[in-house]
């Protein structure tokens, strides 16, 4: 009988998290049906070749709809599963920023003061511009930093250009963030994972996020694919097991949702730290779109309002997330392999209500 009513719990519970809408409203106030979203899905998997899938819809501000397709891994064929964990990628970036944002308002991070003031860095302290660099300039990829060292011929850590005044992207600038939280707060770097859970997964619901590698991360993580075979990436691994704020986050997409929904509605946080966090603050490529970098997420007008957006790879993982705070709306998903990106084009055209 125990046996049969933990199921029952279960099966409440996942209802419970998802409703049960027979449709889906998109952002253009359409509504298709779960069985044409079904059916989108199945023959996007097919035509982009996405071994495994975990994907969940937002209207009004709930999940609406949420589905595990595919395979863990096109070798052994094992099922995903609501268990099934994926390598986020750079989508680590937005919750390790509100992790950031809450200190901010606890008192412990000032986003404008300089953070050598903090924690001294000895990797790039031949270059005194480093002295000018803040938690907003590295949230808002202004920092100076490269994406990474090792892509420097010399691998050796640099600053491309005086902090503040320009846009680019680095993982660099939030590891550095990384090591001033955990200094701050007196702890290991590892141990921002029991601070985050303490901070940001547990009070928002976020039942599986991990930015270090565990028993149960080791167990349910899918395995990743390039090109339609199992292979290696960048993201985090029984031998790479340390907090990565840029890109570490083992997750899937219902815990990330709850993360999303509580960006809509504004949990967590001050009114007015989520309006710095979700303000643009520089522009991302002038000269060829209309996206802005806000603090560790992406913004960019649309007919349909203001919609905030990121994604993340990591050579063998795709992911992405998408909402309109306004009209209550977003989806995120997560697939093991390279070749989401389209897979998110197409996505985003559908559950517009356009023609995908």
């Amino acid at each position: 009988m125990k046996k049969y009513y933990l199921v029952f719990v279960i099966v409440m519970e996942l209802c419970f998290q998802v409703g049960n809408a027979q449709t889906i409203k998109t952002l253009s106030g359409k509504e298709i049906s779960v069985a044409e979203m079904d059916e989108f899905l199945s023959s996007q998997m097919d035509s982009s070749g996405l071994p495994g899938l975990s994907i969940a819809i937002i209207n009004d501000a709930k999940i609406s709809y949420y589905r595990t397709l595919g395979v863990t891994n096109v070798d052994t064929k094992e099922k995903v599963t609501e268990k099934t964990l994926f390598d986020a990628g750079s989508m680590s970036k937005t919750p390790f920023a509100y992790l950031a944002m809450k200190m901010v308002d606890q008192g412990v991070l000032n986003l404008d003061r300089p953070l050598y003031t903090y924690l001294p860095y000895p990797d790039i302290a031949y270059d005194n511009r480093y002295k000018l660099i803040t938690a907003r300039m590295v949230l808002s990829h202004t920092s100076g930093f490269p994406n990474w060292r090792f892509l420097n011929e010399n691998k050796k850590l640099d600053i491309k250009f005086t902090p503040g005044t320009q846009f680019l992207y680095s993982g660099e600038g939030f590891e550095y963030l990384a090591n001033v939280i955990a200094h701050l707060k007196n702890i290991p770097k590892n141990d921002l994972q029991n601070l985050f859970e303490a901070e940001v997964s547990t009070p928002l619901g976020m039942q599986y996020a991990y930015y270090t590698w565990n028993d149960y991360v080791a167990k349910h993580q899918a395995a990743g694919h390039v090109d339609g075979k199992v292979a290696g990436g960048w993201g985090m691994n029984a031998h790479k097991p340390d907090f990565g704020a840029a890109y570490s986050l083992q997750t899937e997409a219902i815990s990330y949702a709850k993360f999303i929904i509580a960006m809509i509605q504004e949990k967590g946080l001050k009114k007015e730290t989520f309006n710095e966090m979700l303000k643009p603050h520089i522009r991302i490529s002038p000269k060829t779109d209309n996206r802005s970098y806000c603090l560790g997420i992406e913004t960019k007008p649309t007919r349909f309002g203001n919609e905030y957006m990121h994604d993340g790879y990591n050579r063998n993982f795709y992911s992405a997330f998408m909402f309109n705070k306004e009209k209550k709306f977003g989806y995120v998903f997560f697939t093991n392999c390279n070749k989401g990106f389209e897979f998110n084009k197409k996505l985003e055209t559908f559950i517009a209500g356009e023609e995908a």
